[in-house]
């Protein structure tokens, strides 16, 4: 079994890894995107610099009779300071700045007081990289006649820009991002308490309650467990209310055959002569014989109930079954005086149980020779009807009062009124089958008035649902 994990814990992480890779990427792209836009504005600079040299120095230095370079200083305030905030004498960035004027012999005419002794790169029109005693120079080379302009920057002060971009960018990002991170957690603590509160009424419920759980206030993603807990509990409390129901109907009605056999087994013993012995005899095997009927009857009925009972659902013809049913009742019916008739109208394929549908038949036709006339007739009939097999036993005899139709599928409910003697679990037995079929029951007087009829109505093959 795989050990628990927290539902929070593991929202907080992903949200945390999702966040760090999302600003990661987004810092990276800022990052990259500050040093191309700082390439772009310092060449610019570096470019149009050497333009206002050139119109403003250049052509002056070229016809000036000078045996010196002119070093254009900065003020001693600049080179001692030590922030970036703007002086009045001007900005410290300045001793990073620098520019030279040469001849195109090669002869140095002026350049600035931060600039090297040596030219800071080739006389070649255009940008370059020179490294000068360990600082790196970006260079722009402009050419005006004979005289070259240099300009040049410190690559340091691109570098510095681009990081100070992207702090910018990235430091209120990750501030964000915790900021975030807190809410999300708080966020989750607070939506997931009627988790917390779940737990809390399943801990603290008596180990015999089946009362539905009653959680106040449910999102939607919990709802549906709430509802699958309170029907499963349903069920569970309907199992041990059948159960219960089980076992005393099963005491109670066990309790008269066995009183009834004690009796005549006693009877037997106290026979003054072989008659009477013979008699209590055959009255205390007829008793066996109900108590034996009484306890199947209570077996299958539990087993159907509990769905203990396996059985392989497969498509076949309800005509089939109905003609091994009635070939095994067919003497002991014959015993009894009365007839049976089996009527196949239409295709009869439905999705069921063999054995299931073999008892629901036999309790049928038990049920209509017990209650129907000595020497009447049972009429099975098997009627394909639209998209449905209809299932009719009819029988003849007194009809069942309509107050009692609505009892007669109740488990040990007998009809008041007659003499036949029965457990009263045929019909609860024929009645749980059905469902399990997903089919329908009804039992209506005939049309006559003279008998009953049941009518099973099965779902055809093509409509049906394996539901096995």
């Amino acid at each position: 079994m795989r050990p628990p994990y927290s539902i929070r814990r593991r929202l907080i992480v992903s949200t945390l890894i999702a966040m760090t890779l999302i600003f990661g990427a987004i810092s990276f792209a800022a990052h990259s995107l500050a040093i191309r836009e700082s390439e772009e504005l310092f060449s610019a600079r570096l470019a149009t610099s050497a333009r206002v040299l050139e119109a403003l120095v250049a052509r002056q230095l070229e016809n000036a009779s000078i045996t010196n370079p002119l070093v254009i200083a900065l003020p001693k305030e600049l080179e001692e300071a030590t922030d970036d905030l703007p002086e009045k004498y001007g900005h410290h960035y300045e001793t990073k700045i620098a520019f030279q004027v040469y001849l195109d012999t090669g002869q140095l005419l002026a350049r600035s007081a931060s600039a090297p002794d040596v030219p800071l790169g080739t006389f070649e029109a255009g940008f370059s990289e020179r490294k000068v005693d360990d600082d790196l120079w970006q260079v722009f080379a402009l050419q005006s006649g004979k005289v070259w302009i240099l300009t040049a920057e410190k690559d340091e002060v691109r570098q510095e820009m681009a990081n100070g971009i992207g702090l910018s960018i990235v430091l209120p990002m990750l501030g964000g991002g915790l900021v975030l991170l807190l809410a999300v957690n708080l966020i989750l603590f607070y939506n997931l308490r009627s988790l917390r509160t779940l737990a809390s009424l399943i801990a603290h419920r008596e180990p015999e309650s089946l009362a539905p759980v009653n959680l106040p206030v449910a999102p939607a993603e919990l709802r549906p467990i709430v509802t699958e807990l309170n029907s499963l509990l349903a069920r569970v409390k309907a199992a041990f209310d059948r159960e219960q129901r089980f076992i005393n109907a099963a005491a109670h009605e066990i309790r008269t055959p066995i009183a009834a056999l004690q009796l005549h087994v006693e009877n037997a013993q106290r026979a003054g002569t072989s008659e009477e012995r013979e008699k209590s005899l055959a009255d205390a095997l007829t008793a066996v014989r109900r108590t034996a009927k009484l306890a199947e009857q209570l077996l299958a009925l539990s087993r159907l109930t509990a769905k203990t009972e396996q059985g392989q659902f497969q498509p076949l013809p309800l005509e089939e079954v109905c003609c091994e049913v009635i070939a095994a009742h067919e003497p002991l019916l014959a015993r009894r005086g009365q007839g049976i008739a089996l009527d196949v109208q239409g295709e009869s394929r439905i999705w069921g149980e063999p054995f299931r549908l073999q008892r629901l038949l036999q309790n049928l036709i038990d049920n209509a020779s017990q209650y129907g006339a000595p020497q009447g007739e049972i009429e099975v009939l098997v009627q394909h009807a639209d998209d449905a097999v209809l299932l009719k036993v009819t029988n003849d005899g007194p009809p069942i009062p309509e107050d009692e139709l609505e009892n007669i599928f109740m488990p040990y409910y007998r009809v008041v009124g007659h003499a036949v003697s029965g457990s009263g679990l045929g019909l609860a037995i024929v009645k749980e089958i059905v469902e399990q079929h997903e089919a329908t029951i009804a039992m209506m007087p005939k049309a006559d008035g003279q008998g009953n009829v049941v009518t099973v109505c099965f779902k055809a093959w093509k409509e049906a649902a394996p539901n096995a």
